[in-house]
């Protein structure tokens, strides 16, 4: 008996979040009311400062802060640096839903099916999708850190034209801060309930 076929628009709406920086909301990912120009000098003034703060960075805010810089360098068309930065990123944090989708994105774009695949299957299993095996890290947590990296991400927005745009893009932040928390609420519980009901 043949499976139906997947409708990947029906799979991604049922999705209560999805990993990754390239689908955002965000003025970035979109064509711009800004002259070219304009945009790709604020890609690089955004960039120049996120390069700044991460020398100051040394927690687990590094890695969001690293993805970001990936999509920048997407942007300006340095797009082999910003394979290396999210290769460099699912190394040293191989459970970052995030590097994962973005290198799966950038794969894409340089038409390396292969490798897209790899990252596309990596993500999935850490993301608790595949009925393989059980991902080391707990799906709940992974998803509250991709959450907080995405809304860090919106405070970095470039061609915000005025206060109104400005208080949308924090008010995106904040909401998906807002879900990165009850999925780290959950796991918290699940962890109380585990450990109280053994």
């Amino acid at each position: 008996m043949e499976e139906p076929e997947v409708d990947i628009d029906t799979l991604i709406d049922e999705m209560d979040y999805i990993p990754g920086h390239f689908h955002l909301d965000m003025n970035l990912n979109f064509e711009s009311s800004s002259p070219m120009n304009f945009q790709g000098r604020d890609l690089k003034l955004k960039r120049e400062s996120l390069t700044y703060e991460l020398e100051f960075e040394t927690g687990s805010q590094q890695f969001a802060i690293r993805n970001l810089l990936g999509v920048f360098s997407f942007y300006l068309e340095d797009v082999e640096h910003a394979k290396e930065i999210f290769l460099h990123i699912s190394q040293e944090d191989p459970e970052n839903l995030n590097a994962w989708a973005n290198l799966a994105y950038v794969y894409d774009q340089l038409n390396d099916e292969q490798e897209e695949a790899k990252c596309t299957e990596r993500l999935s299993h850490l993301m608790g999708l595949d009925s393989k095996d059980k991902p080391q890290e707990d799906p709940q947590l992974n998803a509250a850190r991709c959450l907080a990296e995405q809304g860090y991400a919106y405070a970095f927005d470039v061609g915000l034209m005025n206060e109104e745009e400005k208080l949308e893009k924090l008010t995106a932040g904040l909401t998906l801060y807002g879900k990165a928390l009850a999925y780290g609420k959950q796991t918290q519980d699940l962890f109380f309930l585990s450990k109280h009901l053994k």
